[in-house]
């Protein structure tokens, strides 16, 4: 019988491995149009002080956990991101991370996917995502609880980029949508279209189902141009995440 085996640090997943299934590092991302916060070592735009997260125009607080149970197979992560001076925000996201190799396909919304390294993000309004391996396991991730203070509605999504598989719990704007950022972004620069003109392709007819996430749903050979909802939260609102990864 696999044996699930993990590296937590500071109350982080860094690496486990369940039989020949290797995982991790696992983590939690926020974003607005200017920073971006991850608990690895590439956020930009962001100071910390303890648990308060600074972002260039707002400030915020993470709590953060993994609990890890032997006796289920399982490990869970929850997070709750909460607003301490109030802003924009485009996304709250619980990540997770498995190596390739053991696995043979996923599946979300009852679809079924094999790994082309496409990089495509696909988003589902759903709370569970399943990896299947070579060896006849299989690995259940279920969003079990999401808060978005009405603001915020959950999705996961699946990918396959490089040599991983990446799993996202995703709390993302719901509308009534406060700002349209519509940008073309590449490793040189960043366009953004004048706020005026975001939110009125956005209200066209077709603008939303063409533009929302257009890089993330067409993979690594689009363009990154795509249209990103944000939503503001005010002081003391916060998003929440609980996530749990279930190893049989």
């Amino acid at each position: 019988m696999s044996k699930l085996n993990t590296h937590i640090v500071d109350n982080q997943l860094i690496s486990g491995s369940f039989g020949p299934v290797q995982f991790g590092p696992w983590g939690f991302e926020a974003s607005d149009r200017v920073s971006f916060f991850t608990l690895d070592n590439n956020s930009r735009h962001i100071t910390l002080a303890g648990q308060d997260v600074i972002f260039q125009n707002s400030r915020w607080r993470l709590d953060y956990e993994t609990r890890q149970s032997q006796q289920h197979g399982s490990i869970t992560l929850s997070a709750r991101f909460t607003a301490l001076t109030g802003g924009p925000i485009q996304d709250a996201v619980v990540r997770l991370v498995f190596d390739k190799t053991a696995i043979h396909h996923g599946i979300i919304a009852n679809r079924k996917f094999l790994h082309h390294n496409s990089d495509k993000y696909r988003l589902f309004p759903t709370r569970k995502v399943q990896l299947f391996t070579h060896d006849h396991h299989h690995i259940d991730v279920t969003l079990d609880h999401a808060e978005g203070t009405g603001r915020f509605a959950p999705y996961m999504y699946l990918r396959d980029r490089d040599d991983c598989w990446i799993i996202h719990a995703r709390l993302l704007p719901a509308e009534p949508i406060d700002d349209i950022w519509l940008r073309w972004a590449n490793r040189f620069f960043t366009l953004s279209c004048p706020p005026k003109l975001a939110r009125l392709v956005w209200k066209t007819p077709g603008g939303k189902a063409i533009f929302w996430r257009l890089r993330e749903k067409w993979g690594r050979r689009a363009p990154e141009i795509q249209a990103v909802p944000l939503n503001i939260l005010k002081p003391g609102q916060s998003l929440y995440l609980e996530v749990t990864c279930r190893f049989h």
